[in-house]
């Protein structure tokens, strides 16, 4: 009877530890990243997860501007990373420029709050964090920055950054050679596609720059507190670029890389 019993004890304790190692988030089932991105394209050519995609790993998204918003910071933390990704002009009066209202484009007041309030929240997490176009500029102004309202006027910087009110622009940035993001690029300048009239006017002091374009606009930063998990933010628009734009490529593995880092320490 004895032996009986401690033979099911050994098998009731084989049972719970196959169930644990199943369950566990580091589990080789459950390897899939999975990325939040704060409002993602209906075009599927222009998708950051399409971008993203061309490196070939399994992963999902989730499109946090979909989700009711008491739900999505719930929804933000079954993430790996998150993506700030481009749009609307930020509400100017939250950089202290309320005046210059009317001289912004479109102003979206919902998604600065939302934007807001997912950037806290995976900064606190320590959760991977990419800008792009407007999503630098969100960082930018959340860590206390500001920006220009017009870069054609207030940087006198013609249409260098975008041709007319809406025409693609292309042009050289000059990436910062002390840098990490010089490392991880390979190159001292690279072509990148834009479509912004607004840019970094004030840099935030926790932020650093890491790229800069002709007119001095910061083009990259990335945060001066390395024990504060993984940010990159770029004006430009990398998934926008050619799927053999090595710079593009290089941008998207060290985020997903990162992402892989962050949900191991889960």
């Amino acid at each position: 009877m004895k032996n009986k019993t401690h033979i099911f004890n050994q098998f009731l304790f084989l049972a719970i530890v196959i169930v644990a190692i199943a369950c566990s988030p580091t589990s080789s089932k459950d390897s899939t990243l999975k990325i939040a991105i704060s409002r993602e394209r209906k075009d599927v050519d222009i998708r950051y997860s399409t971008w993203l995609e061309q490196q070939k790993i399994p992963m999902k998204y989730i499109n946090l501007y979909t989700i009711p918003y008491h739900q999505v910071l719930d929804s933000l933390r079954t993430c790996d990373a998150l993506i700030l990704s481009g749009g609307e002009d930020i509400y100017p009066g939250l950089y202290g420029k309320e005046q210059d209202t009317n001289r912004c484009g479109t102003i979206n007041t919902y998604r600065d709050s939302l934007e807001f309030m997912l950037y806290a929240d995976a900064r606190r997490l320590k959760m991977p964090v990419i800008g792009i176009c407007r999503g630098l500029q969100l960082i930018n102004v959340a860590e206390g920055g500001s920006l220009f309202i017009d870069l054609p006027f207030d940087n006198n910087s013609g249409e260098l950054h975008r041709i007319g009110q809406e025409d693609w622009s292309q042009h050289f940035v000059v990436i910062s050679e002390a840098s990490e993001f010089h490392k991880v690029i390979g190159q001292d300048s690279i072509v990148v596609e834009s479509n912004h009239h607004q840019g970094i006017d004030q840099l935030a002091s926790s932020l650093q720059a890491l790229a800069v374009s002709s007119d001095g606009l910061v083009e990259s930063v990335t945060t001066k507190d390395s024990k504060s998990g993984f940010l990159l933010a770029v004006q430009w628009h990398p998934e926008w670029a050619k799927r053999t734009d090595e710079p593009s490529r290089k941008i998207a593995a060290l985020f997903l890389e990162e992402a892989k880092k962050f949900r191991k320490s889960k």
